[in-house]
């Protein structure tokens, strides 16, 4: 026993430290009042004669000291508070110390809410220690003497070993219940976290350190109610904490609380646990950590209820906060299961069997669980997993079907950590096994995959990326027949192959369309015969993919290519050359290797229909080389096909407008056609034939397809020359060149002889062109009679035998209107006189006159470029029959044409008349001397029109050779004609000629400043003169024209018409001599 004296000093000492000195010293004071308050029940402390409780002494400065940042002495004073109290009766007393106790409630240091816990456990009772454990040995608290935190919980509660408080029950009772209603109205609810966090660590030190006491018993499913709401804390020492406690709970609990809290934690963990009771937000509830959720438009936080509300009032959507809201529930969700992980994995270690029914429901989830991207959960739910399950690979095994369904149910979760977990998972979880093991899940994760690879966020992509290579790997391994067997691989393949072309190739999504086609390309490499039933799909699918998925820029580039200079066919043909290097090329060389009869029955009615209705470039080339490369491969057993090809890749080659497409149907088109029977080829030569009288396409088109039948299919074509030839050579004078070229390069790769193919088929050719002069086709026309030039060119006289049907049809075209390319139709007329005028004359005398009749009259047409050809064709025509009577048929019209022009009537025949001098030179050749004679005053009136100036200098120099072939054909007239009554009408008339036409030369030599022409009239006046000479007479006025001749050649630049005019002036003078000595 103390004395009371003594014991009244000490406390009064005591209590003036606690009030007078720093902090430290205070709480050691208070420390020291604590131990003595263990022991005994402390008196009322005496000042001035009044009794007063130490507390309400000391209570104003114990809320500064505990306001203050002394952490290890307001440790030290809120612990000393609980001891001070454990042998308190005094309500007052108590209320103040919980009072003390309670406002650390916002303290953010662990140690103090601990200590404020431990300082509430002594309050509470019942705490298993005594007051000697506390003064007799190194006690330091109750966290540090207890081994609740290491698991042992049955060491720490020593059943008669605590501190009495029986004496005080009562007013301990009313603690208990303040203590209750604080925490679980105010604390562990509340709408503040750090409230919150407090209410867990007091409530789990009274769970810990007074468990055994009746007051706690009796609580225990509220405790647990706690606890379990917060496990869902964003605090993670609050969270950790719940955990805890629920583990203590278990501990302590009898049977059927143990299990209530399995079935609850076990709910939480699948996430059909019940719902968490209701918190109440206010302004300052922290709904996020700072940061987590980025920060507001104007660079503000985002973390409370009140800067989320005033976010979404800012962004004019007031229903943004419910978004909000729902994010956070979700998080609490995940941290909730967090939480469970930790309380779980310590339960597990004692539940044992208890927790053996709920591993179906519990190891789909652990699974998913330990992938989760929350590094923090995938380490609790790894430490449940291990705790849980002894033998990992063999539990996968059991309950692998319910694995996989929860991962593929998740996979597609709202929530984006519940995808990027599962197929993560999934892509471990499918690694190694076997075909009955994934056989009904197979379809479900490719599709899983894909749908992960277009997944709104990135990781998700991500971890959906590498499910897919996971399943790539897996497929691969089952399709190949090497490594599985046959019907495993088939199955398989009927399962993937599908999906893949389907949804894979045709996705939007680059990745996905990527990875699916590398996956088939790969299957293709060792499925063999297991493609076969897949080949219709495959192959079409790969030849729509070589469009599909080519890359956009080059279709683009193709539209505006004319505008920036890059040949349309070279861009294609560049476009083809990267569509061959590409997987689907590759993969539809396999499937080629593959392709048995059977499957060939339901491949080409599928590559048939590619055929009609296939777009794109790259398909359509595509179909048509697979088509070649197919009859290669199947040779004959092509033939059933070759009926329904043919007819397609015909029709193809006709409608196709892109040379590069059009060559490659063709050369299918020439690849089948080596397999078909006599009757289908001739249909087809005879069809490729006819398309020469089509437009422009359809004439490239024949083209084109007997071009590859040449090179394809030789042997077969050669049967049909007599079809072939013709058009071939017709076409070659097609007026567009892209069309002519065509054909003109394969005439000279493929005929020999010009000559002799021509005569070899002259019959078929003529009849050709014959129904070309009689078509209504002026272009057909036209084309027929370049070709009736080239072949009388080519083969003269031969074409005799012919000669009446190419006459026939060409008179017949000539009268009539005019339509363009009408000259064709001369030059032809002229060109079969030329070579069968013997022919012609010998058939019908009357037809060279009518020919004749034909042609003057054509040139009296207005058309420039007719006219300029029917004088062309005069010429030529009365040239070849040689017929002196054509003269006083032909130049009496040409002398009118000419006076028509001189009196100005017609300009346009001005541009003509040199052909009219040309035609008019043609006659004089021919005519006889007598009808020369009699249309000589005509003939110099011609000369002297056509020498005026009107008429530019090359119409000179064609009259100054008319004039030639005149004064050739007098002089032999006059040689020959001396004896005769014609000779002195030659005489006059040469005399005439000379003295008219000369004056005109010399004329022309002084006027016009060109050297050919001075050397064309020095000849016309040498020939004048010579004739001259022939006559041995001079006109009267030769004098005047000799001195003109000198003039000129005094005058003259060019040596040769120097000498050519020296010459003449040589034979005048020596006229003129003859000339006086005879007179």
């Amino acid at each position: 026993q103390i004395p009371e004296t003594l014991l009244q000093s000490t406390l009064k000492c005591l209590v003036d430290v606690v009030n007078s000195e720093t902090a430290t010293l205070a709480s050691f004071a208070m420390q020291a009042l604590g131990h003595i308050g263990i022991c005994i029940p402390l008196p009322l402390l005496l000042v001035d004669s009044s009794s007063v409780p130490i507390l309400v002494v000391l209570r104003e400065k114990l809320s500064k000291l505990l306001a203050g940042d002394d952490v290890k002495a307001v440790q030290r004073i809120v612990i000393s508070l609980g001891h001070l109290c454990v042998k308190e009766s005094s309500s007052s007393h108590l209320n103040i110390a919980l009072d003390l106790i309670f406002s650390l409630s916002q303290s953010k240091v662990e140690d103090i809410l601990f200590a404020a816990g431990e300082a509430l456990s002594f309050l509470w009772g019942g705490v298993p220690v005594t007051a000697d454990m506390i003064l007799k040995s190194n006690y330091t608290s109750l966290s540090m003497s207890s081994n609740f935190l290491m698991g042992d919980v049955s060491s720490s509660m020593p059943s008669s070993s605590c501190v009495d408080s029986e004496a005080n029950e009562e007013g301990h009772g009313t603690v208990r219940d303040a203590i209750t209603r604080k925490l679980f109205d105010n604390l562990l609810y509340s709408s503040r976290k750090q409230e919150r966090c407090a209410g867990t660590v007091w409530l789990l030190s009274l769970t810990m350190y007074c468990g055994q006491h009746h007051a706690i018993q009796k609580l225990l499913p509220d405790i647990q109610e706690a606890f379990s709401h917060l496990l869902a804390e964003q605090n993670e020492l609050t969270q950790e904490l719940a955990s805890q406690g629920l583990s203590v709970v278990y501990e302590i609990g009898d049977a059927s609380m143990k299990k209530n809290l399995v079935n609850a934690l076990v709910g939480t963990l699948t996430g059909s646990g019940k719902r968490k009771r209701a918190v109440k937000l206010v302004e300052e509830s922290e709904v996020f950590h700072e940061g987590a959720i980025g920060e507001s438009p104007s660079g503000g936080k985002l973390s409370t209820y009140k800067e989320l509300c005033n976010l979404a009032n800012e962004m004019g959507q007031p229903d943004l906060i419910y978004k909000f809201m729902d994010l956070a529930n979700y998080q609490a969700s995940l941290n909730s299961k967090r939480g469970a992980a930790f309380g779980f994995s310590k339960i597990a270690k004692h539940a044992g069997d208890a927790l053996q029914p709920y591993l179906r429901a519990l190891v789909p989830r652990l699974v998913r669980y330990q992938y989760d991207p929350d590094k923090n959960v995938q380490d609790a739910m790894t430490h449940i997993w291990r705790s849980l399950i002894p033998d990992s690979k063999k539990t996968i095994d059991e309950h692998f079907d319910l694995v996989m369904d929860d991962l593929l149910t998740q996979s597609g979760s709202r929530l984006w950590r519940s995808r990027e977990a599962s197929c993560h998972a999934l892509s471990d979880v499918i690694q190694g096994r076997k075909f009955d093991q994934v056989e009904k899940h197979l379809k479900r994760i490719w599709t899983t995959a894909f749908r992960a690879m277009d997944d709104i966020k990135e990781s998700v992509r991500n971890s959906g990326d590498r499910l897919c290579r996971a399943i790539t790997a897996l497929t691969l391994r089952l399709c190949d027949v090497s490594l599985t067997p046959v019907l495993e691989a088939t199955k398989t393949m009927e399962i993937v192959l599908p999906l893949l072309l389907s949804e894979g190739i045709m996705s939007k999504v680059e990745n996905i369309r990527k990875a699916s086609i590398g996956v088939v390309t790969k299957l293709t490499k060792g499925a063999g015969i297991a493609l076969r039933p897949h080949l219709p799909d495959l192959v079409c699918c790969m030849l729509e993919s070589l469009s599909s998925l080519e890359d956009q820029g080059l279709n683009y580039v193709e539209l505006h290519a004319a505008n920036v200079g890059i040949q349309t066919e070279k861009l294609e043909n560049l476009r083809i050359s990267i569509a061959k290097g590409s997987p689907m090329w590759e993969t539809l060389d396999r499937c080629v290797d593959v392709i048995d009869s059977q499957s060939l029955e339901l491949l080409v009615p599928r590559v048939a229909q590619l055929v009609r209705v296939g777009v794109g470039l790259n398909t359509r080339v595509g179909v048509a080389n697979f088509i070649s490369l197919l009859a290669q491969k199947v040779g004959v057993n092509i033939k059933p096909f070759t009926t329904m090809l043919l007819r397609l890749l015909f029709q193809a080659v006709k409608e196709e407008r892109s040379g590069t497409s059009k060559r490659a149907f063709a050369n299918a088109c020439a690849t089948v056609l080596k397999y078909a029977t006599p009757s289908q080829a001739q249909k087809l030569i005879e069809d490729t034939a006819a398309l020469h009288l089509g437009d422009k396409n359809e004439q490239i088109s024949c083209a084109v397809l007997l071009k590859c039948y040449f090179s394809t299919a030789a042997d077969v074509l050669g049967g049909y020359n007599d079809v072939i030839v013709p058009v071939i050579f017709m076409s070659r004078f097609e007026d567009e060149k892209s069309v002519s070229g065509l054909y003109e390069e394969m005439w000279e790769e493929n005929m020999s002889s010009e000559r002799a193919t021509l005569q070899l088929y002259l019959g078929e050719i003529v009849e050709l062109i014959s129904g070309g002069i009689m078509s209504s086709s002026w272009s057909s026309k036209r084309k027929a009679a370049q070709a009736i030039s080239k072949l009388c060119d080519t083969l003269g006289e031969v074409v005799s035998s012919q000669h009446h049907v190419l006459l026939s049809s060409l008179l017949k075209e000539i009268p009539g209107r005019l339509w363009e390319g009408k000259d064709a139709v001369l030059c032809a007329l002229s060109s079969l006189c030329m070579s069968c005028h013997k022919a012609i004359s010998a058939a019908d005398p009357d037809s060279p006159n009518a020919i004749l009749s034909l042609i003057l009259s054509a040139c009296t047409k207005k058309a420039k470029k007719y006219r300029e050809a029917a004088f062309s064709c005069l010429e030529q025509v009365i040239k070849a029959f040689n017929n002196p009577d054509f003269f006083n048929k032909a130049f009496p019209q040409l002398f009118d044409m000419c006076s028509l022009q001189i009196k100005g009537d017609d300009e346009d025949f001005s541009s003509a008349h040199d052909k009219i001098v040309n035609c008019v030179t043609a006659s004089i050749y021919i005519a006889r001397a007598t009808d020369i004679i009699q249309q000589q005053k005509n003939l110099i009136d011609f000369f002297l029109i056509s020498l005026s100036p009107n008429f530019p200098w090359a119409v000179k120099v064609s009259v100054f050779s008319s004039i030639k072939e005149l004064c050739s054909k007098l002089h032999t007239e006059t040689v020959d004609s001396q004896d005769t009554s014609q000779y002195t009408s030659i005489i006059a008339f040469v005399h005439e000629l000379f003295c008219k036409t000369s004056v005109k030369v010399i004329e022309i030599i002084q006027t016009v400043k060109i050297a050919q022409v001075h050397i064309a009239a020095s000849e016309c006046l040498l020939e004048m003169v010579n004739l001259l000479k022939a006559t041995g007479q001079l006109p009267g006025g030769e004098v005047a024209v000799s001195r003109e001749f000198m003039q000129v050649y005094d005058v003259e630049k060019n040596e040769h018409a120097k000498s050519l005019l020296k010459r003449c002036i040589d034979i005048l003078e020596n006229l003129e001599k003859e000339h006086k000595v005879s007179s």
